[in-house]
């Protein structure tokens, strides 16, 4: 038999959770319609056996996370829901409380055979634990900017909705949660049964969180990366020199390309691509322009070359965007 194992901290996002525990349990309730009950177990540890989430609702758990150092055999999955935060002062307070203290101590325990997933927030968890140094994480991209500033050492690709290294499987924004779990439904139940979950629940496939990042991404971060932004979005429509653009902002290219990649994790080049295709989605989005004129507005020069980085950075059509 096979454990997955909730963490649920105290003020624990209730759709997080929720989602947690509602898509484990199809997977059980399918295992048992195809008679093979028994096969996955469902385990919840918090840091008290009572558990208070972020909406006031109280959870009894199974064990605390003493019990579970405590006890063998370890879980194949340990599960970590979102924490709901959402500043810099927030997660450094919340971090620092004795259940996320005991939670990190249990994650560094566990053994190197255990895998472990987290989103949104609770990445942030994963990394003050000293876990993910050197490894290639997603997580919310609207707090991206604060995980850099926190954690250098970590590889952070925010437009990425899943993202998998070692034993360490990471999701973006509160409702990847369950992109992550049918992850491990397919891991512990095998991949018909995720298909099943996630056509039950009607999840639809989204493999980039790029498409959905909104306009103001860089806000709360280095003023001269938010002029970079609004002068990239005021001059889209022409070709930018990376040279100009940051001879406007009276600083030196090297400046500016430093100054970008700390706030951004990606070159000034990317950076004005990334402009350009959340413009481009937008309009597509909420126009009726032809791809074609969208690809001039934006900067491009053919509506193939459009699509063909839609498909790349975004994981889709212009089709299924307007859709």
């Amino acid at each position: 038999m096979k454990t997955i194992l909730v963490l649920a901290l105290e003020g624990v996002m209730d759709s997080s959770l929720a989602i947690t525990l509602d898509t484990i349990r199809a997977g059980q309730a399918f295992l048992s319609g195809a008679r093979k009950p028994g096969r996955v177990r469902l385990l919840v540890a918090g840091y008290r056996k009572s558990i208070r989430t972020g909406g006031g609702l109280r959870l009894t758990a199974d064990l605390t996370f003493a019990e579970v150092i405590e006890r063998a055999p370890w879980p194949e999955w340990i599960v970590i829901p979102g924490l709901g935060l959402v500043s810099d002062e927030a997660i450094g307070a919340r971090l620092q409380k004795k259940d996320a203290l005991a939670a990190m101590e249990l994650l560094r325990l566990a053994p190197h055979t255990v895998r472990i997933g987290a989103s949104c927030s609770s990445v942030f968890l994963l990394a003050d634990a000293g876990l993910l140094s050197g490894r290639n994480v997603t997580m919310t991209w609207w707090l991206a900017h604060l995980f850099r500033a926190r954690h250098p050492d970590v590889r952070l690709d925010e437009t990425k909705m899943l993202l998998r290294d070692g034993p360490y499987l990471t999701a973006g924004s509160a409702y990847s949660q369950l992109d992550l779990m049918l992850a491990i439904v397919a891991d512990t139940m095998g991949t018909s049964v995720a298909h099943l979950c996630a056509r039950y629940l009607i999840i639809d496939q989204r493999p980039s969180q790029a498409r959905y990042m909104i306009q103001a991404h860089v806000r709360h971060v280095d003023p001269t990366v938010i002029a970079a932004e609004r002068w990239i979005d005021a001059h889209l429509s022409g070709p930018i020199c990376i040279a100009d653009l940051a001879a406007e902002l009276a600083v030196s290219p090297k400046t500016l390309a430093r100054r970008i990649e700390a706030a951004t994790g990606v070159s000034p080049v990317k950076f004005l691509q990334r402009r350009r295709l959340l413009q481009a989605a937008h309009l597509i989005e909420t126009t009726t322009m032809s791809i074609e004129s969208i690809a001039v507005r934006v900067g491009y020069q053919d509506g193939t070359a459009l699509r063909k980085l839609i498909r790349r950075e975004f994981g889709t059509t212009p089709a299924a965007l307007r859709a």
